[in-house]
């Protein structure tokens, strides 16, 4: 078995925590969460293990690998709770620019005007600037750097998601859903006079959507986030201005029930994540 250097490191820490030699049996264990598990996660896991003393907190006899489990499933469990509203600011934000953009350009499909061009070789450069120092889409005045984000989103869409816009089918709010919440964040940033949000501010606006889309990206890597409370208020304060109201979200997820999937395969000796549940002698 191979072990990089990422893993060494992640057995210093490890050994540390321990403070004695594993039987050949834990060593195979806790290879077998090297594999699998997020080495961040991890990681931190263990390090809180220790420095939080967690086995004082535990019932007598709980293996150490049992709390550091305990511990990483419980930082998941964080990650996942933040999907919520991530979910809903995105949504918001997106169709936030679908109206304000269709309002601006009275043509829902306005964005097809940039993709043909894209298609035809041509970029911001070639739409020239008027006196007022702004260019033109669909006759509407917009800033130098709205179209070189229109031209930059686009840009970076593959060949499949062009066809899905170009469709005689497609829905005028699926632009907005092809670009990555960080491109849609610049698109609105560059120009927010033509799609304010709510009464906020432009550093305002651009010091919430940078936390928010730095999170983002950190949880859809599985990589812990360094202040959750942060993420957690700048999502509220942008739903706050799309009118949404968080609280009352938070609280209906937590009181919504729903039907959890139950997974179909029986444990067996090969399954060596999670520690099975150790059960107390009676």
């Amino acid at each position: 078995m191979t072990t990089t250097k990422r893993e060494i490191s992640l057995l210093e820490v490890l050994g540390s925590y321990l403070c004695y030699t594993p039987s050949s049996t834990e060593t195979h264990a806790f290879f077998a969460d090297l594999r699998t598990m997020n080495h961040t996660l991890l990681r931190d896991s263990i390090q809180e293990c220790q420095q939080a003393k967690k086995e004082a907190d535990a019932p007598k006899g709980l293996p150490k690998r049992h709390l550091i489990h305990m511990v990483y499933t419980r930082k998941v469990k964080e990650l996942a709770s933040l999907y919520p509203f991530l979910f809903a600011t995105e949504n918001a934000l997106r169709a936030i620019a679908h109206e304000a953009y269709h309002n601006n350009f009275k043509d829902a499909f306005w964005w097809r005007e940039v993709l043909n061009a894209a298609d035809h070789g041509k970029d911001a450069a070639d739409y020239p600037t008027k006196g007022d120092g702004k260019k033109r889409v669909r006759k509407q005045p917009v800033n130098p750097t709205f179209l070189t984000q229109c031209f930059y989103g686009v840009s970076q869409l593959s060949q499949r998601q062009k066809g899905k816009l170009q469709d005689v089918n497609c829905s005028s709010t699926q632009f907005y859903d092809e670009l990555t919440i960080r491109h849609l964040f610049n698109l609105i940033l560059s120009d927010l006079s033509l799609c304010p949000v709510g009464n906020l501010k432009k550093e305002q606006f651009k010091t919430h959507m940078t936390t928010i889309c730095d999170a983002r990206n950190e949880v859809f890597h599985g990589r812990p986030i360094k202040n959750r409370s942060s993420l957690y208020s700048s999502c509220e304060i942008i739903l706050d201005e799309a009118c949404f109201h968080m609280g009352d979200f938070d609280e209906a997820l937590r009181t919504t029930n729903y039907t959890r999937l139950t997974p179909s395969r029986k444990r067996n000796p090969k399954h060596l994540l999670p520690p099975q549940a150790i059960v107390p002698a009676v």
